[in-house]
């Protein structure tokens, strides 16, 4: 009998805490501050209300990272070299959509094309070397590439080759 009467109290004490704390929340909240007991005497006339400002621009996201500068860019490439040819192409392809019209424009061509080769992605590569060569046609990277890849392509047999082949 003293347990069932204990755990009642128990439970009435833990219920009457719930029941003060959900009031005591309920009253604090905005919406249900004490309102006036009585309307206002004279309503204000009703005014147009104003549409509200257009939102701030968010500020740019500070996690991303910023773009390299194209010498940041060019070290890379340079780093990098052969050893991730995929890589090489993007990032070379990064750099001359950033700066198309730059001093290293025809270094990075010539880095795509190396990087297709290395692929051994040939006709790529040779296609290219011509539009290099066509873009930068007195550069000494095109005119590295032209005679590569152009007078010599890759995936014909060398000039050796075909002469021990005519014999």
């Amino acid at each position: 009998m003293r347990l069932v009467a204990a755990a009642t109290a128990f439970m009435l004490i833990v219920g009457a805490a719930a029941v003060a704390l959900f009031w005591r929340a309920w009253s604090a909240s905005p919406e249900h501050e004490a309102q006036p007991s009585s309307p206002p005497i004279a309503a204000a006339p009703a005014q147009p209300v104003a549409a509200p400002a257009a939102p701030i621009a968010a500020p740019p996201r500070r996690d991303a990272p910023a773009a390299p500068s194209e010498t940041a860019l060019m070290a890379t490439l340079r780093e990098i070299g052969g050893t991730a040819p995929l890589r090489s192409i993007e990032l070379a392809r990064e750099g001359q959509r950033r700066f198309p019209n730059s001093a290293d424009a025809p270094e990075r061509a010539f880095i795509v094309v190396q990087s297709l080769v290395n692929l051994r992605r040939f006709h790529e590569a040779r296609d290219e070397a011509r539009e290099m060569v066509r873009k930068y046609p007195d550069n000494q990277f095109a005119l590295d590439a032209q005679r590569h890849l152009l007078v010599y392509p890759l995936d014909q047999p060398s000039r050796e080759e075909m002469q021990q082949r005519d014999q």
